[in-house]
């Protein structure tokens, strides 16, 4: 959990901080600081034209503890139709079982249960939970961004957005084909 150690901030905390009632933060981060922290993370295609407001709740949960949050900001993506630009509401609620990592290198051979996908270990005497914050943004992205449901797309002759003007090939009644460059395609006979 250590990769994001240059953001070491109210998001990395000591074990000794979390007392008997737990720990609680609830903060707003720059969408400079979004940027940045998924750029670290291997994903610099990200704009944020809002901060992101970020609740954490952590508490001692026999060997381990328990985080449980939420996270709110808004996305500039790309729509895959249109090839617009529209702000995505992102918003998550998560839970994770944070376990001291264990040193048995059998671990690897166990079978992965339903309940063990929430689990994160971590090592050493401090809590970091900026990767968390990253992997909530991470699987709540959406892997087919649309501008809307009713998105009509481009044309794929001519390439107008068919969103904000009909095109001017419409009425034609030739199907296009992928093939369709093919047509004029000069053959070569053989002698």
């Amino acid at each position: 959990m250590g990769r994001f150690n240059k953001r070491k901030g109210d998001l990395v905390i000591s074990l000794h901080e979390i007392g008997e009632s737990g720990w609680r933060i609830s903060c707003r981060k720059s969408k400079e600081w979004i940027r940045d922290v998924l750029r670290d993370a291997g994903r610099s295609d990200c704009a944020f034209p809002d901060d992101i407001t970020i609740s954490i709740e952590v508490k001692s949960r026999g060997e381990g503890f328990s985080a449980r949050g939420s996270l709110a900001t808004a996305i500039t993506l790309q729509c895959v139709r249109c090839l617009d630009a529209f702000t995505f509401p992102l918003e998550a609620q998560f839970h994770y079982h944070l376990c001291p990592s264990d040193s048995d290198p059998l671990l690897a051979e166990i079978e992965v249960r339903r309940d063990d996908l929430d689990v994160v270990h971590y090592e050493g005497t401090e809590l970091d939970l900026v990767p968390l914050i990253v992997e909530q943004i991470m699987v709540t992205l959406p892997t087919y961004p649309l501008c809307g449901e009713t998105c009509r797309g481009i044309c794929q002759r001519c390439g107008e957005n068919l969103n904000s003007r009909t095109c001017r090939c419409s009425g034609e009644d030739e199907k296009i084909t992928a093939f369709e460059i093919l047509r004029n395609f000069p053959l070569k006979q053989k002698p």
